[in-house]
């Protein structure tokens, strides 16, 4: 009798850990996400994309930053607004990422991540010039979004006004969809949301 208690004993604990373990699991696998971001600056602001894995509070660990900007001598003069000037894609300055922004969150599956930063340095090749009106900051965004597969709206408006649009098109409705502001210590889980990226901020849809 003490043997079968025993046995039994034994079998109930490898039923808990063969319950438990796959839960653990999926606990401590990491959440990939991209941001399409809109932040304040400059005469109309400006988009770029954030990617990376979250921690349990739902924030960004160790992302990378994919924005389109104008390079060279005529990059910092009036003439930027008429000619098509040289380009590169490159990393938010960490003081702008401070700023606040305007935010457009999908998750995304690991193998879809690991596709996402492939198209990121493609794009970085394919897209050496800069034209306020041909091609710029939202025409960028814009491009990482098809390649999702997403719908993708007009890009000649202000990047706040893109980025809204472009999560209005591709919203995706039911369980887990989450409309809320991010604070400094926790953001919402949601595979699919928009919110103001600033201490305090309101929420942007309800």
């Amino acid at each position: 009798m003490p043997r079968m208690r025993h046995l039994v004993r034994a079998l109930a604990a490898a039923l808990t850990i063969a319950v438990l373990l796959p839960v653990a699991n999926a606990v401590a696998a990491p959440r990939y996400v991209v941001e399409f971001r809109a932040r304040d600056g400059g005469v109309f602001g400006h988009t770029y994309v954030a990617y990376g894995p979250t921690d349990r509070d739902g924030v960004l660990r160790r992302p990378h930053y994919a924005g389109f900007y104008p390079s060279g001598a005529l990059s910092r003069t009036a003439l930027l607004a008429v000619l098509i000037t040289p380009a590169k894609v490159g990393s938010e300055p960490w003081d702008k990422t401070k700023r606040t922004e305007m935010v457009y969150r999908r998750e995304l599956t690991p193998r879809a991540y690991a596709r996402l930063v492939h198209e990121v340095g493609e794009l970085s090749r394919m897209r050496p010039f800069w034209h306020l009106v041909l091609y710029n900051c939202n025409s960028f965004a814009a491009d990482v979004a098809r390649y999702m597969g997403l719908q993708v709206p007009w890009t000649l408006q202000v990047p706040k006004d893109f980025v809204q649009q472009l999560y209005v098109l591709n919203r995706r409705d039911g369980v887990g969809v989450a409309y809320a502001a991010a604070t400094s210590g926790r953001i919402l889980q949601a595979p699919d949301m928009l919110f103001l990226r600033v201490m305090g901020a309101e929420p942007v849809d309800r």
